[in-house]
């Protein structure tokens, strides 16, 4: 239908806008393009197009609506746990089984498959916000 073909599209944007920062360094605690973290780099590519979203990955499954992970569009928030009780990173899905997210401070922003061990073992949820 039109508003899911629409919104498809404006994830696309979304994913294409954020792969732009690959490359860019990790900070704790960072939400621009100097250092992210990765809530606050979810944080800053969401609010460019508009949305608000929460500061850290377990507030933002507060934000949109669950999606399941055979259901993932371009622009869903994806969230992996490693305590198995509430989301402790978060990345942008990209599509083709692709987020792109803030890793770690030695990898920054990076592209990342789904299909890799920690992320399928990790994988908590997935929320959709536009």
């Amino acid at each position: 239908d039109a508003a899911a073909a629409s919104a498809s599209g404006k994830g696309s944007e979304i994913a294409q806008y954020a792969q732009q920062y690959v490359g860019y360094p990790y900070v704790y605690g960072g939400s621009s393009p100097s250092g992210f973290d990765c809530s606050g780099f979810v944080t800053y590519v969401c609010k460019h197009f508009g949305y608000s979203v929460n500061r850290t990955a377990s507030a933002q499954m507060d934000n949109g609506t669950a999606v399941s992970k055979s259901q993932l569009q371009p622009g869903d928030l994806v969230f992996f746990s490693t305590n198995g009780s509430y989301p402790t990173h978060v990345g942008l899905y990209i599509g083709d089984g692709n987020i792109v997210h803030a890793s770690t401070p030695q990898d920054g922003v990076k592209i990342s498959s789904l299909d890799t061990s920690y992320y399928v073992e990790n994988y908590f949820a997935a929320r959709r916000i536009l």
